[in-house]
């Protein structure tokens, strides 16, 4: 669902009590139900995963959009195994994530990543979702790890928070550490990094900069932005991302700025345009996979050749059901508000949306 791999925001972007039978009872039921609680935090804060998959882990980042699904809402930390060939072991008492993996690849294979949600200030005080990633990847048995931000506005950030998970990479030969807290704070506070990737790499605008939002009309736009390549006076557009408000109804829900209650009911459109000959597959077929999108027929031609020009890919919800669609192809969504909320939480379009989400109701006529 359209990924540029690292960008930056040139325009404002758009949170029985029981009664004891007997004391004796009382007392052996006790010392047993005391070791299990012990035994039941332990588990709960060492976790193993050894198959191609995603997974969730706690931390102490409220999602801005955690409750619309039965996932915790501090659940908001992701590690992705990309085949069979890595386990991952996470130590939450430790502050530690260990990926092991001893297998030989060939060039610059991506084996996994992990996302860690933070939180930051800007220096007019607003509280705004920031995230780190790291990509991993392997060449024959050696690794090579990438950290990049996904911000969600473009003000520098002068306080940010993460759980403060250090990542370390183990090939059966030696150890390596990919991440630390410092490390991760860095990446989404640096402002030369953020300059570089701003200016070399994707330009995003908000083409509703400035206007107020009148949802009462069917097919409102509620977000609208355009992604290119280049610099902010020379840039080429490759795609524009819309969420349209489907249903004059949808203004009492939008007065709410309630993300659940937009995903429970009324009618929405999330659309990606292409502008460009084609958006690579590269930047679908792996969220796909992520969004547990995988094997349903109306992408897999996406999913194979990419996003051709006047091509539009489009993920409908209409009280709490949901579809994704490209030309007259047209699959139904199994779990619709899981896969909106992972995709606003974690993918680097989604972060921007959700942020800009919250911000409607003081745009609304």
């Amino acid at each position: 669902m359209f990924h540029p791999h690292s960008a930056r925001k040139t325009r404002r972007s758009l949170r029985s009590d029981a009664i004891p039978i007997a004391i004796v009872f009382g007392l052996v039921f006790w010392g047993v139900a005391a070791r299990a609680t012990e035994t039941d935090e332990a588990s709960a804060l060492q976790q193993e995963f050894d198959k191609r998959g995603v997974y969730y882990v706690e931390g102490r980042v409220r999602s801005p959009v955690g409750t619309t699904t039965a996932r915790s809402p501090f659940a908001t930390n992701r590690v992705v195994i990309d085949d069979e060939y890595t386990k991952v072991q996470v130590d939450r008492a430790k502050h530690r994530i260990i990926f092991r993996n001893t297998h030989s690849y060939g060039l610059d294979d991506l084996v996994g990543c992990v996302v860690l949600m933070g939180r930051g200030t800007t220096a007019q005080g607003r509280i705004v979702t920031s995230s780190v990633h790291l990509k991993i990847h392997k060449t024959l048995n050696r690794f090579r790890a990438s950290i990049h931000a996904h911000p969600t506005v473009r003000d520098e950030l002068v306080t940010a928070e993460f759980e403060p998970f250090e990542i370390v990479l183990d090939n059966g030969e030696k150890q390596i550490t990919a991440l630390t807290e410092a490390q991760a704070i860095e990446a989404v506070r640096d402002p030369a990094l953020s300059a570089r990737l701003a200016n070399l790499v994707m330009q995003v605008t908000d083409n509703l900069e400035g206007h107020v939002l009148a949802p009462q009309t069917k097919g409102a736009p509620l977000v609208d932005l355009s992604f290119g390549f280049g610099s902010q006076n020379h840039n080429l557009e490759i795609a524009r991302v819309r969420l349209l408000s489907n249903d004059p109804a949808n203004a009492e829900l939008l007065r709410t700025g309630s993300v659940g209650a937009m995903l429970r009911h009324g009618d929405w459109e999330f659309r990606v345009d292409s502008n460009s000959p084609y958006i690579p597959r590269s930047n679908f077929d792996r969220d796909f996979f992520l969004f547990g999108l995988e094997g349903l027929s109306a992408i897999q031609q996406i999913a194979k050749r990419g996003l051709l020009r006047g091509e539009t890919l489009v993920v409908g919800f209409h009280d709490g059901a949901g579809f994704i669609s490209v030309g007259d192809r047209r699959s139904e969504i199994p779990n619709p508000a899981d896969v909106a909320r992972a995709y606003m939480e974690f993918h680097f379009v989604g972060g921007i949306v959700a942020e800009q989400v919250a911000g409607i109701p003081a745009r609304l006529k």
